[in-house]
């Protein structure tokens, strides 16, 4: 039980600092990021080799477009979800092609 309840108080911090920091927290299987009104949230997620990240689409039409590599997908009514696997370690910086210039950018950090 003791256990248990430390896992609970980590748990706790974790979100307590995802809400007040803006950083995403990867649960067990990953992390999710939705996109609308010009912007990522979160825009910075942590997560572990190996994890994925979701996104969701709330509203508009924007992409998920990697600074490096290839990775341009499109999240829109027609394709709500999108996901990647990071199987190696390091920062993923990304855009909405769209809306860049409005700020619309994230960050995946893989550790």
């Amino acid at each position: 039980m003791a256990g248990w309840s430390r896992m609970r108080r980590i748990g706790g911090v974790s979100l307590i600092a995802s809400l007040v920091l803006g950083i995403g927290v990867a649960q067990a299987g990953g992390a999710t990021v939705t996109g609308s009104n010009y912007s990522f949230k979160p825009k910075t997620i942590t997560i572990s080799k190996g994890q994925k990240v979701t996104w969701k689409w709330v509203n508009g039409s924007h992409t998920v477009t990697f600074v490096k590599g290839t990775y341009d997908k499109t999240l829109n009514k027609a394709n709500p979800i999108r996901s990647r696997v990071f199987r190696n370690a390091g920062t993923f910086k990304y855009y909405c092609s769209f809306h860049r210039t409005f700020g619309m950018t994230g960050k995946v950090v893989v550790q």
